[in-house]
């Protein structure tokens, strides 16, 4: 039996920095994108930014994930859970929508919280966040082990992370066996970055 979500993901990943270097970045007006495009073409960027200051010292910014970094289906209509049983069946397939899963028994549960962890900081912290938006394969396993041939889909549980308005499937659960997915392959197709100064 393999179990796939297809369709639209999240990729996020957040870390803290020093909060002069987010006074600097905001007093200078350097917007977190234009730091991105520089990060990736020094050289033609007209940005200089002070060593102190060029908080992923000659990294990427994916390095800057202390928090977290995490990559997913998202839990609406946009994606498909599919389900080949390899025996010559129908595959089974529903839409990825909180309401869908509830309909068919399927259990969704929050194991944790971007905006929890933020609150969980200290006073004064500031917070580099990125997320991208992907669209492909976000999840595949495909040696899933059943007691029957047939699938269920109340033996199935779905565990997600909560980042702002997007809950991002992290692992699942097939009849009490929990599985973080053997493949998957998307494209990122948008990119947002922004601060977050914990009050």
């Amino acid at each position: 039996m393999i179990i796939a979500l297809r369709g639209y993901g999240t990729f996020i990943y957040a870390g803290t920095v020093a909060k002069d270097t987010y006074e600097y970045f905001e007093d200078e007006d350097i917007y977190l994108q234009e730091y991105a495009e520089y990060l990736d073409d020094p050289e033609s960027s007209n940005l200089q930014i002070p060593k102190e200051h060029d908080f992923v010292d000659g990294g990427c910014l994916y390095d800057v994930d202390n928090l977290w970094c995490i990559s997913g289906a998202e839990l609406t209509s946009y994606c498909i859970l599919s389900v080949d049983l390899e025996n010559g069946d129908d595959d089974w397939e529903c839409d990825l929508d909180l309401d869908t899963l509830e309909e068919l028994g399927i259990k969704t549960t929050c194991i944790s919280s971007s905006i929890r962890m933020i609150n969980d900081l200290p006073s004064g912290t500031a917070v580099f966040m990125a997320r991208e938006t992907t669209e492909g394969l976000q999840f595949e396993e495909n040696m899933i082990i059943s007691s029957s041939s047939d699938f269920d889909p109340t033996k199935l549980e779905l565990y997600y992370h909560e980042y702002m308005d997007t809950s991002i499937v992290k692992y699942i659960k097939y009849d009490g066996r929990e599985y973080f997915g053997s493949n998957s392959e998307w494209d990122a197709k948008d990119k947002e970055f922004k601060w977050y100064l914990r009050d």
